[in-house]
């Protein structure tokens, strides 16, 4: 985990649906954390994905839908992108 960019990761992923599998960017929307009482909201992630969306298609999520766990005492965290 420790050679994980978050930047790079959300650009991996736009060139990777729209540049190699074709996808149409117009029909694409992207999640982040949107943080709860104990978690800031991942703003960092959102505002890469504004460089690629438009603000509306980029959605705030809670825990419930955006975060992952690795097992009761594994690595977790929100996941944004």
């Amino acid at each position: 985990f420790g050679d994980y960019f978050k930047e790079e990761a959300i650009d991996y992923a736009w060139e990777l649906l729209t540049t190699v599998y074709k996808l149409d960017p117009e029909r694409m929307y992207a999640t982040y954390y949107k943080g709860d009482n104990s978690l800031e909201p991942d703003l960092e992630a959102r505002d890469f994905w504004l460089k690629y969306l438009p603000e509306e298609r980029v959605i705030g999520c809670d825990a419930k839908d955006n975060f992952w766990e690795m097992g009761e005492t594994g690595p977790c965290g929100p996941c944004s992108e």
